[in-house]
C-alpha cells in the first residue's frame, strides 16, 4: 500500500513538471514583444492586492491585504489595510516607510539592496525589461494557459533574500497577476493583484514623501 503511494506521488510530480513548458526562442521572441508593448502602454495603475507569505514556523499561512497605486516611471504607493495599517511609497530616489507608530524616510541612491530592491517591484509591476535586467538570469515558461517569468538573481545583495523570483502574467499578456518571491530559506511571498484599473487619474498626493 505504502508503495502504491510512493508511486502515485511520483506520477503525479512527473504530470507537473509537464504541465511546465518551456518557451523556444521564437515563443519567447513573440511574448516578450507582447509583454513589452503592454508595459508599454501602461502609464498607471491601480488595483486591490492580496498577499499571502509563508513561513515554516507556522502551520498556516500569515495573509495581508490593501491597495496598490503605480504612476510611470517610479512612483509607487502599496498600502497595507489588513490586518494592520503599513504603508511603501516610492518617489523618484526616494523612500517612504509608514505605520500607525512612525515614519521612516530612505534615501535609496546610498542604499544598494533598497536599490536594488525598488527596481525588482517596478519591473515586476509593469512586466517590462525583464528578460534585459542585469539582476536576473531569466527563463520563461507556459504552464497551462498561464505564461511567467522565473527570475534567478545573479547580484549578491539580491541572492542573499531570494532564491527566484517569478512573474505570472494574465493569458492576453497584457497584465502581471500573480508575483511569487521565494526566499533562500524556502518560504516564500504570494502577491496576488486583483481588479486592476488601468491608466486612470491618481492623485499625486498618494506618491508624497514628506
Amino acid at each position: 500500500m505504502l508503495r502504491s503511494f510512493f508511486i502515485l506521488l511520483t506520477c503525479l510530480s512527473a504530470l507537473s513538471v509537464m504541465g511546465q513548458t518551456k518557451l523556444t526562442s521564437e515563443q519567447e521572441k513573440q511574448v516578450l514583444a507582447k509583454m513589452e508593448q503592454s508595459s508599454n502602454a501602461l502609464h498607471s495603475l491601480q488595483c486591490d492586492f492580496v498577499q499571502s507569505k509563508r513561513m515554516k514556523l507556522l502551520s498556516k499561512e500569515m495573509q495581508s491585504k490593501g491597495v496598490l497605486y503605480f504612476k510611470k516611471p517610479d512612483k509607487i504607493r502599496w498600502q497595507y489595510t489588513t490586518p494592520y495599517d503599513y504603508t511603501f511609497i516610492m518617489n523618484g530616489d526616494k523612500v517612504q516607510i509608514k505605520s500607525a507608530k512612525k515614519t521612516k524616510n530612505i534615501d535609496i541612491q546610498g542604499n544598494k539592496i533598497f536599490r536594488q530592491i525598488t527596481t525588482i517591484i517596478l519591473n515586476t509591476i509593469t512586466g517590462g525589461g525583464i528578460k534585459n535586467s542585469a539582476d536576473f538570469d531569466v527563463t520563461l515558461y507556459k504552464q497551462d494557459d498561464v505564461y511567467f517569468a522565473k527570475m534567478l538573481p545573479k547580484k549578491k545583495e539580491v541572492k542573499q533574500v531570494y532564491a527566484a523570483i517569478e512573474v505570472y502574467f494574465n493569458p492576453a499578456l497584457t497584465m502581471v497577476e500573480t508575483i511569487k518571491m521565494i526566499e533562500k530559506s524556502g518560504e516564500y511571498t504570494l502577491v496576488k493583484l486583483l481588479s486592476p484599473k488601468v491608466n486612470t487619474n491618481i492623485n499625486e498626493s498618494f506618491f508624497k514623501v514628506n
